[in-house]
């Protein structure tokens, strides 16, 4: 059963690099229970099977870089396995950010602003709203993917054109631009 799994993914494998899909959802169906147990002994259920999933995009997308058609199933677990890993870190930091944005919320509700705190709070607002607007596009961009999305540099990548150390180069002159953009509108 073993050799005839390997035969048939080297044929799929060659298959699905001259662009029949077909093959490709035949190693699918052939790998998905491995993978999701994979994913699921990190995760629920829920996540396991969106790990799955973006496991086998990102293989489908990378065919080409697999070196030896017989490695097909430790690269398609090494996926699977740094799928899982960055959705752990991504859930970390934003269960991290979260915790903090609560206690701020906190602080803040324990605070009692006076009126004239309250106005000069909606104006900072204003003022970075409309920093960030100036911004040009890729850096405003930047920003919201870095504060809203699970994975900045990966939804970068994809939205921007832009290698992981390119995002963060964007990431760091865009808030230069924020910060003198926000020292600019101080009032004197």
């Amino acid at each position: 059963m073993a050799e005839y799994e390997m035969t048939s993914d080297a044929s799929d494998l060659s298959a699905a690099l001259a662009g029949d899909r077909a093959a490709f959802a035949r190693l699918y169906e052939r790998h998905a229970g491995v993978v999701l147990s994979l994913c699921r002994r990190y995760s629920s259920l829920a996540e396991a099977e969106d790990a799955m999933q973006e496991t086998f995009l990102r293989a489908y997308r990378r065919l080409d870089q697999l070196k030896a058609r017989s490695g097909w199933r430790p690269w398609l677990y090494a996926i699977a396995r740094r799928v899982c890993s960055e959705r752990r870190r991504s859930a970390r930091r934003r269960d991290r950010y979260e915790a903090l944005a609560a206690r701020d919320r906190a602080h803040c509700q324990s605070e009692v602003l006076t009126s004239a705190d309250a106005v000069e709070h909606a104006e900072q607002l204003d003022r970075l709203t409309a920093a960030i607007n100036r911004l040009p596009d890729n850096e405003r961009l930047a920003i919201h993917l870095y504060y809203l999305d699970a994975d900045p540099p990966q939804a970068a990548s994809t939205v921007l054109g832009v290698s992981r150390s390119g995002f963060y180069k964007l990431l760091v002159r865009a808030r230069k631009h924020l910060a003198i953009s926000m020292r600019e509108g101080q009032p004197t």
